[in-house]
């Protein structure tokens, strides 16, 4: 078996990983629909798909999920502020 992306030392970490499954944290909530996950034993980064299956979170999906988090706050900004409801 050739691991050509793993080190000996995470394979160690990942051990546990492998045999329970991993425990995943919300670290990032983007949106209403996506979040960033860590791993809490190996710090394996995460995040989950238009099916809402988690993914491996590369340089490419962690500047997506950061202009969706800021689209989402200048939307909640201008709804707070310019659109408010007449009462």
């Amino acid at each position: 078996m050739k691991l050509n992306y793993l080190t000996q030392a995470t394979v160690k970490k990942n051990y546990f990983c492998w045999l329970l499954g991993h425990r995943f944290l919300e670290t990032k909530k983007v949106n209403a629909h996506f979040s960033e996950f860590e791993c809490k034993t190996c710090k394996i980064q995460v995040t989950n798909d238009t099916r809402n299956n988690k993914i491996a979170l590369t340089k490419e999906l962690k500047d997506i999920n950061e202009t969706l988090f800021y689209i989402n706050l200048k939307k909640q900004f201008v709804s707070k502020f310019y659109f408010r409801r007449k009462e």
